[in-house]
């Protein structure tokens, strides 16, 4: 037998209403009466009907995610991210990988554009659509948009910090998690010997360090792993994720914090 909205409305004891707001994500209703509903959603095995709710709110209940390439080791991190915060309001998520080509990125945007999707989030350097349709870019701070972007000054400032007079040395892959941070980073002359030696997007190399200098590893919660006595750099990818969707979904119902540029903060952490 189909389970229904009122068979969550008795399970919960509240209205149908009720539910029905709870599943757009109503910040109206307190957090006690939430959790009593997603219980009885969990344990009943709800599903709503997400034609039927689009049909009646004029929404989609969809959001399209673009990143240049799914397969980066962060991406699983960072939709995780997403989804922690959007399947709490019943939205979901439709990933598209672009591959920095301009013709399949474009195409991608037209064909989630006519499936009336509510919003996007873009993390893979391109423009905001034209349209007029909620978005959030995840990346470098531009003017006229909302974006979510790591603090990069802080980052600098932490290695600086750690460096405490000695000189930085910057080694950067092709997929760098913090590009840009070159340009930050102290470049006077050393005034103690040794060297902080960042490795960004890469593994360390051992080859010419000296027990005066301290290895530094830019990474994820997940990727990759640190050797034993070097510090990480943590690139934020879950909170991108959780941030990035909280700012969309208020632009997208209209109310609560919109501000145009959220800056996440990494953290320097030592070697265990």
């Amino acid at each position: 037998m189909r389970v229904t909205m009122s068979d969550v409305a008795r399970a919960a004891q509240v209205n149908k209403a009720t539910v029905s707001r709870v599943l757009r994500g109503d910040a109206r209703i307190s957090p006690a009466t939430v959790e009593k509903v997603w219980a009885a959603i969990k344990e009943l095995g709800y599903r709503p009907d997400a034609i039927a709710r689009g049909l009646s709110s004029s929404r989609s209940d969809t959001v399209g995610v673009f990143l240049e390439d799914i397969s980066l080791p962060w991406a699983a991190e960072y939709l995780a991210g997403l989804e922690r915060v959007l399947s709490r309001h019943g939205v979901d998520i439709i990933p598209r990988a672009t591959g920095g080509d301009p013709q399949q990125r474009y195409n991608a945007l037209s064909g989630l554009l006519s499936r009336r999707v509510d919003g996007f989030i873009l993390f893979d350097n391109g423009p905001a659509p034209e349209a007029d349709i909620p978005s959030v870019i995840v990346g470098p701070k531009r003017e006229g948009g909302h974006t979510v972007s790591v603090d990069l000054g802080s980052a600098a400032s932490q290695l600086a910090r750690l460096a405490d007079g000695r000189a930085v040395e910057l080694h950067q892959g092709e997929n760098p998690f913090f590009p840009g941070i070159g340009a930050l980073l102290p470049d006077d002359a050393p005034k103690k010997k040794g060297t902080v030696r960042l490795f960004d997007g890469l593994l360390p190399q051992e080859e010419g360090t000296s027990p005066d200098d301290t290895v530094v590893i830019s990474a994820t919660r997940r990727c990759p792993a640190v050797p034993p006595g070097a510090w990480k750099l943590y690139w934020p990818a879950f909170e991108l994720g959780t941030l990035s969707a909280r700012l969309l979904l208020n632009i997208i119902q209209g109310k609560g914090v919109r501000p145009q540029v959220v800056s996440v903060l990494p953290a320097l952490t030592g070697p265990l």
